[in-house]
């Protein structure tokens, strides 16, 4: 079965441009959660009407409530990407210690990488790390935030990331701890699988084995999706104005069950619920691109025509972010984002990777029968 097509004209953006400082927003650092709550689903969770109006109507709730805001014949749909610990630690030629974060990691016929790193030094500086991995040929690539560099031949990098690295905490919480071991499972959804993160999907980090059986007990249906995370998605609003923010490519999937069960899912009147901003770029990009597979940097604004998706469970996102500009268009513009987030700051939820919930559902109904 293939990708369905964007509606003609489905997907164009607003003509006039908005500045990036439309996204800024005070976030204080009491609001910031650095570490993940005792149990996944125990954080809260806004719930949010698609086209909100106004502060009364949102509801104060927590994520073990999901199952309760969701009918039989939804589907909810998740980014099974698995975080990689791409962050190690080396020494340079000139012997300067230096923390290094692969973004890609090659291939046994490709020993490219790119990396992000701090002054790694000028062309042909190696980095060396523990076990006697050298990070060779090292160059700044033009246009780009980033390094490139080799790596030996042969080299499991994912292997020897797995043995040797560290999860890739966001720098707001590395700037105040480092990561540990407890970050290695929390740090990573329950239903991860297809290696090739730098960062997690986050708000599925709030689903449970026990949330995803009582859905299934219910009859709400689950699919998959793979965005490998990157520097597209946790890359800061960049220029003064949207459409001057070039998005880095990531890399996605859409399997074909999963594309059939959206048209099911359609066709009998359910809603589709992306967890997470990935899950609705993956499912947005297929429906520009008409492509399953490939690479996107489909940067979603106000005005954008969404084919797919009907509701979202996201956390708060950082000021000046991409994803809080989906957010903006998800919600239909008009700066519905900050009666959303002074509510959410005004009631104390914490914001971030390991920080509450919002549920976005397509109407204002309230919650279903148990």
């Amino acid at each position: 079965m293939t990708a369905p097509s964007s509606p003609s004209g489905g997907s164009a953006e607003e003509k006039e441009d908005i500045a990036s400082s439309s996204y800024d927003y005070e976030l204080p650092q009491s609001a910031i959660r650095l570490s993940p709550p005792e149990n996944r689903d125990g954080s809260r969770m806004m719930v949010v009407p698609r086209r909100l109006n106004s502060r009364q109507e949102l509801v104060l709730d927590h994520v073990s409530s999901l199952p309760d805001y969701l009918l039989p014949g939804d589907l909810i749909v998740l980014n099974d990407t698995r975080v990689i610990p791409a962050r190690v630690y080396g020494q340079t030629s000139s012997g300067r210690a230096i923390e290094v974060l692969f973004l890609s990691f090659g291939s046994a016929s490709d020993s490219k990488v790119l990396f992000l790193a701090r002054n790694p030094g000028k062309t042909s500086t190696e980095i060396e790390f523990p076990g006697g991995m050298t990070l060779s040929g090292i160059r700044r690539l033009d246009g780009k935030d980033c390094y490139e560099g080799l790596l030996p031949q042969g080299l499991d990098i994912i292997a020897w990331l797995e043995r040797s690295g560290e999860m890739p905490l966001p720098p707001y919480i590395q700037k105040y701890r480092k990561a540990d071991k407890a970050d290695r499972e929390r740090y990573q959804t329950v239903f991860s699988r297809t290696p090739g993160s730098v960062a997690a999907p986050t708000a599925g980090l709030h689903l449970s084995g026990e949330i995803l059986e009582r859905l299934d007990r219910k009859g709400v249906e689950k699919a998959f999706v793979t965005l490998h995370v990157g520097m597209g998605t946790f890359r800061p609003l960049s220029a003064n104005f949207l459409g001057e923010h070039q998005m880095h490519e990531e890399w996605f999937s859409v399997p074909e069950t999963t594309v059939d069960l959206m048209e099911k899912t359609k066709k009998r009147g359910g809603r589709i619920i992306a967890v997470g901003t990935t899950v609705v770029r993956t499912l947005e990009s297929m429906a520009r691109s008409g492509k399953t597979s490939g690479d996107t940097d489909l940067f979603i604004r106000p005005g954008h025509f969404f084919v797919h998706v009907d509701g979202l469970l996201t956390n708060f996102h950082q000021p000046r972010s991409t994803l809080l500009v989906l957010l903006d268009a998800f919600l239909g513009g008009e700066d519905r984002w900050r009666v959303l987030y002074r509510e959410a700051l005004s009631r104390g939820l914490s914001f971030l990777s390991y920080g509450d919930a919002c549920l976005i559902l397509p109407s204002e109904e309230g919650r279903s029968a148990g």
